[in-house]
Protein backbone atom coordinates (compact mmCIF):
# COMPACT_ATOMS: atom_id res chain seq x y z
CA UNK A 1 0.00 0.00 0.00
CA UNK A 2 1.34 3.43 -0.93
CA UNK A 3 2.11 6.17 1.58
CA UNK A 4 -0.54 8.84 1.88
CA UNK A 5 1.20 12.26 2.02
CA UNK A 6 -1.94 14.15 0.93
CA UNK A 7 -4.22 12.48 3.49
CA UNK A 8 -6.55 11.04 0.85
CA UNK A 9 -9.71 9.41 2.22
CA UNK A 10 -9.28 6.35 0.02
CA UNK A 11 -6.32 4.52 -1.50
CA UNK A 12 -6.49 1.27 -3.51
CA UNK A 13 -4.24 -1.74 -3.08
CA UNK A 14 -2.91 -2.64 -6.53
CA UNK A 15 -0.07 -4.90 -5.41
CA UNK A 16 -1.80 -8.24 -6.15
CA UNK A 17 -3.51 -7.26 -9.40
CA UNK A 18 -2.22 -8.53 -12.75
CA UNK A 19 -4.38 -6.55 -15.20
CA UNK A 20 -3.26 -3.38 -16.97
CA UNK A 21 -2.78 -0.68 -14.34
CA UNK A 22 -5.79 1.42 -15.31
CA UNK A 23 -8.00 -1.69 -15.36
CA UNK A 24 -6.58 -2.78 -12.00
CA UNK A 25 -7.43 0.63 -10.53
CA UNK A 26 -11.01 0.46 -11.89
CA UNK A 27 -11.29 -3.09 -10.50
CA UNK A 28 -10.11 -1.84 -7.10
CA UNK A 29 -12.81 0.82 -7.10
CA UNK A 30 -15.44 -1.84 -7.82
CA UNK A 31 -14.09 -4.25 -5.21
CA UNK A 32 -13.97 -1.60 -2.49
CA UNK A 33 -17.56 -0.60 -3.30
CA UNK A 34 -18.61 -4.24 -2.79
CA UNK A 35 -16.66 -4.47 0.48
CA UNK A 36 -18.16 -1.24 1.79
CA UNK A 37 -14.88 0.70 1.87
CA UNK A 38 -16.39 3.09 -0.66
CA UNK A 39 -19.97 4.06 0.19
CA UNK A 40 -22.62 5.43 -2.15
CA UNK A 41 -22.03 9.15 -2.60
CA UNK A 42 -18.38 9.01 -1.49
CA UNK A 43 -16.05 11.32 -3.38
CA UNK A 44 -13.04 9.70 -5.01
CA UNK A 45 -9.63 11.36 -4.60
CA UNK A 46 -8.71 14.03 -7.16
CA UNK A 47 -7.04 12.30 -10.10
CA UNK A 48 -3.82 14.30 -9.94
CA UNK A 49 -3.29 13.69 -6.21
CA UNK A 50 -4.07 9.97 -6.60
CA UNK A 51 -1.58 9.74 -9.48
CA UNK A 52 1.16 11.43 -7.40
CA UNK A 53 0.45 9.19 -4.40
CA UNK A 54 0.48 5.93 -6.38
CA UNK A 55 3.35 6.95 -8.63
CA UNK A 56 1.21 6.67 -11.74
CA UNK A 57 0.85 8.72 -14.88
CA UNK A 58 -2.10 11.11 -14.69
CA UNK A 59 -3.43 9.67 -17.96
CA UNK A 60 -3.57 6.19 -16.38
CA UNK A 61 -5.72 7.43 -13.50
CA UNK A 62 -7.92 9.33 -15.95
CA UNK A 63 -8.48 6.12 -17.99
CA UNK A 64 -9.28 4.20 -14.80
CA UNK A 65 -11.88 6.74 -13.69
CA UNK A 66 -13.37 6.75 -17.18
CA UNK A 67 -13.59 2.93 -17.16
CA UNK A 68 -15.20 2.99 -13.69
CA UNK A 69 -17.73 5.49 -15.06
CA UNK A 70 -18.50 3.23 -18.01
CA UNK A 71 -19.03 0.32 -15.63
CA UNK A 72 -21.61 2.38 -13.78
CA UNK A 73 -19.54 2.57 -10.59
CA UNK A 74 -18.98 6.32 -10.42
CA UNK A 75 -20.30 9.50 -11.96
CA UNK A 76 -18.39 12.69 -12.64
CA UNK A 77 -19.63 16.18 -11.88
CA UNK A 78 -17.85 19.04 -13.62
CA UNK A 79 -16.01 21.17 -11.09
CA UNK A 80 -16.80 18.83 -8.17
CA UNK A 81 -15.09 15.51 -8.95
CA UNK A 82 -16.07 11.84 -9.19
CA UNK A 83 -18.56 10.21 -6.82
CA UNK A 84 -19.63 6.62 -6.13
CA UNK A 85 -23.05 5.99 -7.64
CA UNK A 86 -25.91 4.91 -5.43
CA UNK A 87 -26.61 1.93 -7.73
CA UNK A 88 -22.94 1.09 -8.25
CA UNK A 89 -23.14 -2.42 -6.80
CA UNK A 90 -25.10 -3.62 -9.85
CA UNK A 91 -22.03 -2.97 -12.04
CA UNK A 92 -24.36 -2.81 -15.05
CA UNK A 93 -24.15 -0.09 -17.65
CA UNK A 94 -27.08 2.22 -18.21
CA UNK A 95 -27.93 2.85 -21.88
CA UNK A 96 -26.33 5.90 -23.43
CA UNK A 97 -28.52 8.96 -23.28
CA UNK A 98 -28.62 9.02 -27.09
CA UNK A 99 -26.62 5.99 -28.23
CA UNK A 100 -27.21 6.50 -31.93
CA UNK A 101 -25.97 10.08 -32.25
CA UNK A 102 -22.57 10.28 -30.52
CA UNK A 103 -20.74 7.01 -31.08
CA UNK A 104 -21.41 3.75 -32.86
CA UNK A 105 -22.72 1.63 -30.02
CA UNK A 106 -22.28 -2.14 -30.14
CA UNK A 107 -22.28 -2.24 -26.34
CA UNK A 108 -25.96 -2.19 -25.33
CA UNK A 109 -28.02 -5.29 -26.17
CA UNK A 110 -31.11 -3.73 -27.74
CA UNK A 111 -33.40 -5.05 -30.49
CA UNK A 112 -33.00 -3.56 -33.95
CA UNK A 113 -34.84 -0.25 -34.61
CA UNK A 114 -37.50 -1.70 -36.92
CA UNK A 115 -40.67 0.07 -38.08
CA UNK A 116 -43.09 -0.60 -35.24
CA UNK A 117 -44.75 2.73 -34.43
CA UNK A 118 -47.76 2.25 -36.72
CA UNK A 119 -48.68 -1.17 -35.34
CA UNK A 120 -48.25 -0.08 -31.73
CA UNK A 121 -50.20 3.12 -32.39
CA UNK A 122 -53.04 1.05 -33.84
CA UNK A 123 -53.19 -1.10 -30.70
CA UNK A 124 -53.02 1.97 -28.47
CA UNK A 125 -56.14 3.25 -30.21
CA UNK A 126 -57.83 -0.10 -29.53
CA UNK A 127 -56.74 0.13 -25.90
CA UNK A 128 -58.17 3.64 -25.52
CA UNK A 129 -61.60 2.38 -26.58
CA UNK A 130 -61.75 -0.78 -24.48
CA UNK A 131 -64.75 -1.24 -22.21
CA UNK A 132 -62.43 -2.68 -19.54
CA UNK A 133 -60.32 0.46 -19.07
CA UNK A 134 -61.67 1.08 -15.57
CA UNK A 135 -60.72 -2.43 -14.48
CA UNK A 136 -57.25 -2.03 -16.00
CA UNK A 137 -56.66 1.02 -13.79
CA UNK A 138 -57.25 -0.97 -10.58
CA UNK A 139 -55.18 -3.38 -8.51
CA UNK A 140 -55.55 -6.89 -9.86
CA UNK A 141 -56.66 -9.97 -7.93
CA UNK A 142 -53.75 -12.44 -7.56
CA UNK A 143 -51.41 -10.03 -9.41
CA UNK A 144 -53.03 -10.14 -12.85
CA UNK A 145 -56.30 -10.14 -14.74
CA UNK A 146 -57.33 -13.71 -15.61
CA UNK A 147 -57.42 -13.04 -19.36
CA UNK A 148 -53.90 -11.63 -19.22
CA UNK A 149 -52.61 -14.75 -17.46
CA UNK A 150 -54.25 -16.87 -20.13
CA UNK A 151 -52.44 -14.89 -22.86
CA UNK A 152 -49.17 -15.23 -20.95
CA UNK A 153 -49.61 -19.00 -20.57
CA UNK A 154 -50.38 -19.30 -24.28
CA UNK A 155 -47.23 -17.34 -25.13
CA UNK A 156 -45.19 -19.73 -22.99
CA UNK A 157 -46.81 -22.65 -24.77
CA UNK A 158 -45.59 -21.52 -28.16
CA UNK A 159 -42.04 -22.31 -27.00
CA UNK A 160 -42.92 -25.81 -25.82
CA UNK A 161 -43.55 -25.18 -22.13
CA UNK A 162 -46.83 -26.43 -20.73
CA UNK A 163 -48.22 -23.62 -18.56
CA UNK A 164 -51.60 -22.75 -17.10
CA UNK A 165 -52.81 -19.46 -15.64
CA UNK A 166 -52.41 -21.01 -12.18
CA UNK A 167 -48.66 -21.59 -12.73
CA UNK A 168 -47.93 -18.38 -14.65
CA UNK A 169 -46.78 -15.01 -13.34
CA UNK A 170 -46.43 -11.75 -15.28
CA UNK A 171 -43.28 -9.85 -14.35
CA UNK A 172 -41.73 -6.52 -15.30
CA UNK A 173 -39.23 -7.96 -17.76
CA UNK A 174 -36.96 -11.01 -17.81
CA UNK A 175 -34.56 -9.66 -15.20
CA UNK A 176 -37.45 -9.14 -12.79
CA UNK A 177 -38.69 -12.66 -13.47
CA UNK A 178 -35.19 -14.01 -12.79
CA UNK A 179 -34.98 -11.96 -9.61
CA UNK A 180 -38.32 -13.36 -8.43
CA UNK A 181 -37.06 -16.89 -9.14
CA UNK A 182 -33.83 -16.33 -7.19
CA UNK A 183 -35.77 -14.80 -4.28
CA UNK A 184 -38.06 -17.83 -4.25
CA UNK A 185 -35.32 -20.45 -4.30
CA UNK A 186 -32.32 -18.91 -2.54
CA UNK A 187 -31.17 -17.30 0.68
CA UNK A 188 -28.12 -15.12 1.34
CA UNK A 189 -24.93 -17.14 1.08
CA UNK A 190 -26.40 -19.84 -1.20
CA UNK A 191 -24.56 -21.04 -4.31
CA UNK A 192 -26.05 -20.61 -7.79
CA UNK A 193 -24.48 -22.14 -10.90
CA UNK A 194 -24.52 -20.37 -14.25
CA UNK A 195 -22.52 -20.32 -17.48
CA UNK A 196 -18.89 -19.31 -16.89
CA UNK A 197 -19.67 -16.17 -18.91
CA UNK A 198 -22.98 -14.55 -18.04
CA UNK A 199 -24.77 -11.23 -18.24
CA UNK A 200 -24.07 -8.34 -15.92
CA UNK A 201 -27.75 -8.41 -14.95
CA UNK A 202 -27.47 -11.93 -13.55
CA UNK A 203 -24.21 -11.08 -11.81
CA UNK A 204 -25.76 -7.92 -10.35
CA UNK A 205 -28.89 -9.72 -9.13
CA UNK A 206 -26.78 -12.38 -7.41
CA UNK A 207 -24.62 -9.73 -5.79
CA UNK A 208 -27.64 -7.83 -4.45
CA UNK A 209 -29.08 -11.04 -3.01
CA UNK A 210 -25.66 -11.98 -1.57
CA UNK A 211 -25.52 -15.21 -3.56
CA UNK A 212 -22.34 -17.00 -4.60
CA UNK A 213 -22.15 -17.47 -8.38
CA UNK A 214 -20.05 -20.31 -9.73
CA UNK A 215 -19.38 -20.87 -13.42
CA UNK A 216 -20.10 -24.00 -15.46
CA UNK A 217 -17.52 -24.61 -18.16
CA UNK A 218 -18.67 -23.95 -21.72
CA UNK A 219 -17.51 -24.55 -25.27
CA UNK A 220 -18.77 -23.39 -28.67
CA UNK A 221 -22.08 -25.23 -28.10
CA UNK A 222 -22.84 -24.01 -24.58
CA UNK A 223 -22.44 -25.53 -21.14
CA UNK A 224 -20.68 -28.87 -20.76
CA UNK A 225 -23.12 -31.21 -18.96
CA UNK A 226 -20.34 -33.29 -17.40
CA UNK A 227 -18.95 -30.24 -15.62
CA UNK A 228 -22.42 -29.34 -14.37
CA UNK A 229 -22.71 -32.84 -12.90
CA UNK A 230 -19.25 -32.54 -11.33
CA UNK A 231 -20.14 -29.23 -9.67
CA UNK A 232 -23.45 -30.57 -8.36
CA UNK A 233 -21.64 -33.52 -6.80
CA UNK A 234 -19.14 -31.21 -5.07
CA UNK A 235 -21.27 -28.19 -4.18
CA UNK A 236 -24.47 -27.59 -2.29
CA UNK A 237 -26.42 -25.68 -4.95
CA UNK A 238 -29.77 -23.90 -4.57
CA UNK A 239 -30.41 -23.23 -8.27
CA UNK A 240 -28.91 -23.33 -11.75
CA UNK A 241 -29.49 -20.18 -13.86
CA UNK A 242 -29.02 -20.71 -17.62
CA UNK A 243 -29.55 -18.85 -20.89
CA UNK A 244 -29.31 -21.83 -23.27
CA UNK A 245 -30.90 -20.12 -26.29
CA UNK A 246 -28.73 -17.46 -28.01
CA UNK A 247 -26.70 -17.22 -24.85
CA UNK A 248 -25.64 -13.78 -23.67
CA UNK A 249 -22.80 -12.94 -24.39
CA UNK A 250 -21.62 -15.74 -26.72
CA UNK A 251 -24.87 -16.37 -28.70
CA UNK A 252 -24.44 -20.16 -28.51
CA UNK A 253 -27.50 -22.38 -28.93
CA UNK A 254 -27.39 -25.41 -26.63
CA UNK A 255 -28.12 -28.54 -28.73
CA UNK A 256 -31.09 -30.74 -27.88
CA UNK A 257 -28.84 -33.64 -26.86
CA UNK A 258 -27.12 -31.50 -24.24
CA UNK A 259 -30.46 -30.10 -23.08
CA UNK A 260 -31.62 -33.65 -22.38
CA UNK A 261 -28.40 -34.41 -20.50
CA UNK A 262 -28.73 -31.23 -18.42
CA UNK A 263 -32.35 -32.06 -17.62
CA UNK A 264 -31.40 -35.58 -16.53
CA UNK A 265 -28.56 -34.28 -14.34
CA UNK A 266 -30.78 -31.70 -12.64
CA UNK A 267 -33.51 -34.29 -12.10
CA UNK A 268 -30.97 -36.69 -10.58
CA UNK A 269 -29.69 -34.07 -8.13
CA UNK A 270 -33.12 -32.48 -7.54
CA UNK A 271 -31.78 -28.96 -8.25
CA UNK A 272 -34.17 -26.31 -9.67
CA UNK A 273 -33.46 -24.60 -12.99
CA UNK A 274 -34.07 -20.95 -13.85
CA UNK A 275 -34.17 -20.88 -17.65
CA UNK A 276 -34.06 -17.41 -19.20
CA UNK A 277 -35.36 -17.84 -22.76
CA UNK A 278 -35.74 -14.13 -23.54
CA UNK A 279 -34.22 -14.57 -27.03
CA UNK A 280 -36.37 -17.56 -28.07
CA UNK A 281 -38.88 -15.51 -30.15
CA UNK A 282 -36.04 -14.53 -32.49
CA UNK A 283 -35.60 -18.11 -33.70
CA UNK A 284 -37.55 -19.58 -36.62
CA UNK A 285 -37.43 -23.00 -34.94
CA UNK A 286 -37.32 -23.03 -31.16
CA UNK A 287 -35.48 -25.97 -29.53
CA UNK A 288 -37.20 -27.78 -26.68
CA UNK A 289 -36.59 -25.82 -23.46
CA UNK A 290 -34.84 -27.70 -20.67
CA UNK A 291 -37.73 -26.69 -18.40
CA UNK A 292 -40.16 -28.62 -20.60
CA UNK A 293 -38.18 -31.78 -19.82
CA UNK A 294 -38.27 -31.21 -16.03
CA UNK A 295 -41.53 -29.31 -15.37
CA UNK A 296 -41.38 -29.90 -11.61
CA UNK A 297 -37.97 -28.19 -11.39
CA UNK A 298 -38.07 -25.58 -14.15
CA UNK A 299 -38.68 -21.85 -13.71
CA UNK A 300 -39.10 -20.77 -17.35
CA UNK A 301 -38.90 -17.14 -18.51
CA UNK A 302 -40.16 -15.81 -21.86
CA UNK A 303 -40.35 -12.09 -22.52
CA UNK A 304 -41.20 -9.42 -25.08
CA UNK A 305 -38.60 -6.67 -24.85
CA UNK A 306 -35.90 -8.25 -27.07
CA UNK A 307 -38.29 -9.33 -29.79
CA UNK A 308 -40.76 -6.43 -29.84
CA UNK A 309 -39.63 -3.25 -28.07
CA UNK A 310 -37.54 -2.42 -24.96
CA UNK A 311 -40.41 -0.46 -23.42
CA UNK A 312 -42.59 -3.59 -23.34
CA UNK A 313 -41.05 -4.54 -20.00
CA UNK A 314 -43.03 -7.72 -19.61
CA UNK A 315 -41.96 -11.32 -19.10
CA UNK A 316 -43.99 -14.43 -18.43
CA UNK A 317 -42.72 -16.82 -15.78
CA UNK A 318 -43.84 -20.44 -15.57
CA UNK A 319 -43.34 -21.64 -11.98
CA UNK A 320 -43.44 -25.24 -10.70
CA UNK A 321 -46.75 -25.64 -8.88
CA UNK A 322 -45.18 -26.29 -5.47
CA UNK A 323 -43.29 -22.97 -5.67
CA UNK A 324 -46.14 -20.84 -7.01
CA UNK A 325 -47.33 -19.32 -3.73
CA UNK A 326 -43.80 -18.33 -2.70
CA UNK A 327 -43.08 -16.88 -6.15
CA UNK A 328 -46.33 -14.89 -6.05
CA UNK A 329 -45.29 -13.45 -2.67
CA UNK A 330 -41.92 -12.44 -4.17
CA UNK A 331 -43.71 -10.73 -7.05
CA UNK A 332 -45.83 -8.76 -4.58
CA UNK A 333 -42.74 -7.90 -2.55
CA UNK A 334 -40.78 -6.52 -5.52
CA UNK A 335 -43.48 -4.71 -7.53
CA UNK A 336 -46.93 -6.01 -6.50
CA UNK A 337 -47.82 -6.62 -10.15
CA UNK A 338 -46.95 -5.74 -13.74
CA UNK A 339 -48.90 -2.90 -15.31
CA UNK A 340 -52.32 -4.14 -16.54
CA UNK A 341 -52.38 -1.32 -19.11
CA UNK A 342 -49.05 -2.44 -20.58
CA UNK A 343 -50.17 -6.06 -20.52
CA UNK A 344 -53.41 -5.16 -22.30
CA UNK A 345 -51.38 -3.48 -25.04
CA UNK A 346 -49.06 -6.48 -25.29
CA UNK A 347 -52.03 -8.86 -25.29
CA UNK A 348 -53.63 -6.96 -28.16
CA UNK A 349 -50.39 -7.12 -30.13
CA UNK A 350 -50.19 -10.88 -29.53
CA UNK A 351 -53.79 -11.85 -30.23
CA UNK A 352 -54.07 -9.63 -33.33
CA UNK A 353 -50.97 -11.16 -34.92
CA UNK A 354 -49.13 -7.82 -34.88
CA UNK A 355 -46.53 -9.24 -32.47
CA UNK A 356 -45.63 -11.92 -35.01
CA UNK A 357 -45.36 -9.30 -37.74
CA UNK A 358 -42.95 -7.29 -35.59
CA UNK A 359 -40.93 -10.41 -34.75
CA UNK A 360 -40.69 -11.30 -38.44
CA UNK A 361 -39.33 -7.87 -39.29
CA UNK A 362 -36.93 -8.05 -36.34
CA UNK A 363 -35.59 -11.40 -37.58
CA UNK A 364 -35.03 -10.08 -41.10
CA UNK A 365 -33.07 -7.08 -39.82
CA UNK A 366 -31.00 -9.22 -37.44
CA UNK A 367 -30.13 -11.66 -40.25
CA UNK A 368 -29.04 -8.74 -42.43
CA UNK A 369 -26.83 -7.27 -39.70
CA UNK A 370 -25.32 -10.63 -38.78
CA UNK A 371 -24.43 -11.26 -42.44
CA UNK A 372 -22.66 -7.89 -42.49
CA UNK A 373 -20.68 -8.91 -39.39
CA UNK A 374 -19.67 -12.25 -40.92
CA UNK A 375 -18.50 -10.44 -44.05
CA UNK A 376 -16.54 -7.85 -42.04
CA UNK A 377 -14.61 -10.51 -40.15
CA UNK A 378 -14.34 -13.08 -42.95
CA UNK A 379 -10.87 -14.56 -43.04
CA UNK A 380 -10.11 -13.68 -39.43
CA UNK A 381 -11.81 -16.81 -38.07
CA UNK A 382 -12.62 -14.88 -34.91
CA UNK A 383 -16.32 -14.01 -35.01
CA UNK A 384 -19.00 -16.44 -33.77
CA UNK A 385 -22.72 -15.70 -33.76
CA UNK A 386 -26.00 -17.40 -34.47
CA UNK A 387 -27.70 -15.76 -37.50
CA UNK A 388 -30.76 -14.91 -35.35
CA UNK A 389 -28.85 -13.47 -32.38
CA UNK A 390 -28.82 -9.78 -31.54
CA UNK A 391 -25.18 -10.12 -30.49
CA UNK A 392 -21.98 -11.93 -31.44
CA UNK A 393 -18.70 -12.93 -29.81
CA UNK A 394 -15.43 -11.64 -31.26
CA UNK A 395 -12.31 -13.46 -30.06
CA UNK A 396 -9.17 -11.35 -30.17
CA UNK A 397 -5.83 -12.40 -31.69
CA UNK A 398 -2.54 -11.94 -29.90
CA UNK A 399 -1.35 -9.55 -28.64
CA UNK A 400 -4.71 -7.84 -28.04
CA UNK A 401 -6.21 -7.85 -24.56
CA UNK A 402 -9.93 -7.28 -24.24
CA UNK A 403 -9.68 -4.10 -22.19
CA UNK A 404 -6.97 -2.67 -24.45
CA UNK A 405 -9.03 -3.45 -27.54
CA UNK A 406 -12.16 -1.94 -26.00
CA UNK A 407 -10.36 1.30 -25.16
CA UNK A 408 -8.76 1.52 -28.61
CA UNK A 409 -12.17 1.20 -30.22
CA UNK A 410 -13.65 3.77 -27.85
CA UNK A 411 -11.01 6.27 -28.91
CA UNK A 412 -12.00 5.54 -32.52
CA UNK A 413 -15.69 6.17 -31.70
CA UNK A 414 -16.96 2.58 -31.32
CA UNK A 415 -18.38 1.04 -28.13
CA UNK A 416 -18.12 -2.70 -27.40
CA UNK A 417 -18.27 -4.71 -24.19
CA UNK A 418 -15.16 -6.47 -22.89
CA UNK A 419 -15.28 -10.16 -21.90
CA UNK A 420 -14.28 -9.32 -18.34
CA UNK A 421 -17.72 -7.80 -17.73
CA UNK A 422 -19.26 -11.26 -18.18
CA UNK A 423 -16.72 -13.50 -16.44
CA UNK A 424 -18.09 -15.29 -13.38
CA UNK A 425 -14.71 -16.33 -12.00
CA UNK A 426 -12.10 -13.62 -11.41
CA UNK A 427 -9.37 -16.00 -12.59
CA UNK A 428 -10.83 -16.18 -16.09
CA UNK A 429 -8.67 -14.52 -18.75
CA UNK A 430 -10.82 -14.43 -21.89
CA UNK A 431 -9.71 -12.04 -24.59
CA UNK A 432 -12.92 -11.34 -26.49
CA UNK A 433 -15.61 -8.70 -26.83
CA UNK A 434 -19.36 -8.83 -27.30
CA UNK A 435 -20.82 -6.96 -30.27
CA UNK A 436 -24.52 -6.03 -30.02
CA UNK A 437 -25.77 -5.35 -33.54
CA UNK A 438 -29.23 -4.04 -32.68
CA UNK A 439 -28.41 -0.66 -31.18
CA UNK A 440 -26.97 1.34 -34.11
CA UNK A 441 -29.83 3.33 -35.61
CA UNK A 442 -29.20 2.35 -39.23
CA UNK A 443 -27.66 -0.42 -41.28
CA UNK A 444 -25.16 2.12 -42.59
CA UNK A 445 -23.97 2.76 -39.03
CA UNK A 446 -23.63 -0.98 -38.46
CA UNK A 447 -21.43 -1.50 -41.51
CA UNK A 448 -19.37 1.60 -40.71
CA UNK A 449 -18.72 0.42 -37.17
CA UNK A 450 -17.91 -3.14 -38.23
CA UNK A 451 -15.39 -1.83 -40.73
CA UNK A 452 -13.71 0.26 -38.03
CA UNK A 453 -13.44 -2.81 -35.79
CA UNK A 454 -12.03 -4.88 -38.65
CA UNK A 455 -9.46 -2.17 -39.41
CA UNK A 456 -8.28 -2.16 -35.80
CA UNK A 457 -7.97 -5.96 -35.86
CA UNK A 458 -5.87 -5.88 -39.03
CA UNK A 459 -3.45 -3.42 -37.49
CA UNK A 460 -2.22 -6.04 -35.08
CA UNK A 461 -2.70 -9.27 -37.07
Amino acid sequence: MANNPYGLDWLPDLSHRKADVYVALADAIGDDIKRGRLKAGAKLPPQRLLAYTLGLNLGTVHKAYRLATKRGLVSGEVGRGSFVRGDAASNADWPNEDPCSRMIDFCDNFPCPIRKVALVQKQLEVLSKTSNLGQLLQYQQNSAWANHKHIAATWLGRFGVSATPSTTLIANGALHAGFISLLTLCRAGDTVLTEDMTSQAIKGAARRLKLRLKGIKTDDKGIIPEHLDELLRKERVSAVYLVPTLHNPTSTLLPLGRRRKVAAILAHHGVPLIEDDIFAPLLDEVPTPISALIPDLGFYIAGLSKALAPSLRLAFLKVPERHYTDALDCLRLTSWYASPLLMELAGNLITSGDADRLIGEQRREINKRQEAARNAFRGHGLYAAHPCALHGWLKLPDPWRATQFTETLREAGVLVQSAEAFAVERSQAVHAVRLCLGTPGSFTKVTEGLQMISDVLRRRL
